[in-house]
């Protein structure tokens, strides 16, 4: 116990009842406050947050206004600081704690459904650009309120995580809801631990026309040139609902440990929101979204370790690179993940640009789409497609290789439902991928004979790279389920 705590007896026993009072202010696991990250736990490894930090600088936090003040420690932000969750923390509140909604944040020139109408295949996609693609930069004053609206939303529920901090939640419910937290260029020396992370809830997601959209003329009507309603581009599949806000993003920070902690979309999973415009525009993929990543990793951040997280029914889950024309994120985004459980995740388990990424003993368990055998009308598949859609997002894959990256897999298990080992490598541009002793479905994994099957295409196991930074050495994959599922997640420090 600190000299502080002992010089403060009815706070310490208030704290220990449960009473809150914010900072300075410590909490009785003295230890737990200030533990580093285990010494070479992978490429985070030499982070200890807030663990030099004065006694000053130890607070517990209950609301959103309480943490926006202690990541300030004391007018300096980048002094070492140990923040303490207590109970929830809705970060998309006002200052005196009144929770802010859609209605609180709309401009008054946005009306969602005449949105929807504004931008809807048969309306905005009749005419092509130069690149032959639906314009995807949308204009007119729906959009500009709509931008209005989603600033409105940002300015409150994004908050900026600073330097040498340790944020660590008290006991077992600790959450944060509703809000974001990022973690930016310039921005070092993070931990994040024992915290639900709970939906992160975009009200005003954009469609993107031309995302995924393509002249596929098995499409009844689609073509390039539009001659009327029935026949055109605006009958040709794609587009997307894209929203703005990850859990944490990790946006050009650095030596980031996030431990421990949760991640689900709450009460309002992307299940609830169907697509909204009819064939050939609602394919599974089409609904609207209002979640983005869980934990994404971009622009330039490096140095990251994730450990016993648990990833909640989620689609897009973790995004390492958001882009193949960021060629300055060759030599960073270089990542680590260790028995984390990825628990009915989509995609993105993670999908990897320019990093080197260590991903060992975790656990993914997911539910792959049910095969639509004999099928072949097309407006029927999208139906039966939306039909069978479960509680969970469907599983697409778990590692996709991208642009410039090398990931190096290690004892994981993959329980896929309705799924097999083609299902859990996605190549998306990348040339470099190997694995040693994971299990897929009962059976060993081997990748390296699926990948190569096309001579054209050849997927290297050569990285150029292996691992060095073990926190603990790896266990067997049949032990891997277990050891996970009872270690993984917010509760269990």
């Amino acid at each position: 116990m600190s000299k502080r705590l002992r010089r403060m007896p009815c706070l310490a026993a208030a704290l220990l009842a449960g009473f809150v009072a914010y900072g300075p202010a410590v909490e009785a696991q003295t230890d737990l406050l200030r533990q580093a990250i285990v010494e070479n736990d992978g490429w985070a490894a030499g982070t200890d947050g807030g663990a030099k930090a004065a006694e000053a600088n130890i607070y517990v936090v209950t609301n959103r206004a309480e943490l926006v003040q202690a990541l300030q420690a004391g007018g300096n932000p980048s002094l070492p600081k140990i923040i303490q969750v207590k109970g929830v923390v809705n970060l998309s509140a006002d200052d005196a704690g009144k929770e802010l909604t859609e209605k609180d944040y709309a401009d008054p020139a946005y009306d969602v459904d005449a949105y929807r109408k504004a931008y809807a295949p048969s309306v905005w996609n009749v005419k092509l650009t130069d690149k032959k693609r639906p314009e995807r930069e949308l204009t007119g004053p729906l959009e500009e309120a709509r931008k209005r609206s989603a600033d409105m939303q940002k300015a409150r529920m994004v908050i900026k995580i600073t330097s040498n901090t340790t944020l660590i939640g008290i006991g077992t419910d600790a959450k944060i809801i509703k809000g974001s937290l990022v973690i930016g260029e310039g921005t070092e020396n993070v931990i994040i631990r024992n915290i639900t992370f709970e939906d992160a809830f975009d009200y005003f997601p954009t469609w993107d026309p031309g995302d995924s959209w393509k002249v596929d003329t098995s499409y009844p009507g689609c073509q390039e040139s539009f001659v009327d309603a029935a026949t055109g581009p605006q009958l040709c599949p794609g587009g997307r609902w894209n929203s703005d806000y990850d859990n944490i993003s990790i946006s050009g920070g650095k030596r980031v440990w996030i431990d421990h902690c949760t991640f689900t979309d709450g009460d309002r999973p992307d299940k609830l929101f169907p697509p909204v415009y009819p064939f050939p525009h609602n394919m599974v993929e089409q609904k609207v979204q209002h979640h983005d990543g869980q934990v994404d990793i971009t622009n330039g951040a490096d140095l990251v370790t994730l450990t016993y997280n648990h990833f909640q029914g989620h689609d897009k889950t973790s995004l390492i690179g958001g882009s193949d024309s960021r060629v300055e994120d060759a030599g960073k985004l270089n990542v680590t993940y260790r028995a984390n459980w990825f628990d009915n995740a989509g995609q993105r388990l993670p999908r990897v640009r320019f990093g080197k990424v260590h991903s060992y003993n975790n656990y993914v368990s997911g539910v792959a789409a049910v095969p639509l055998k004999g099928v072949t009308d097309l407006r029927e598949k999208h139906e039966l497609a939306l039909k069978n859609m479960g509680d969970a997002p469907i599983f697409r894959s778990a590692f996709g290789v991208g642009k410039e990256s090398a990931i190096y897999s290690e004892a994981n298990v993959f329980d896929i439902q309705n799924g097999d080992i083609a299902d859990v490598v996605t190549v998306q541009g990348g040339t470099r991928f190997f694995d040693q002793g994971s299990v897929v479905n009962g059976a060993p994994a081997d990748f390296a004979s699926l990948l190569n099957k096309d001579p054209k295409k050849p997927i290297s196991d050569d990285l150029g790279w292996k691992p060095s930074l073990y926190g603990k050495p790896p266990i067997p994959a049949a032990e891997v389920p277990a050891y996970v599922k009872a270690n993984a997640g917010a509760g269990k420090l």
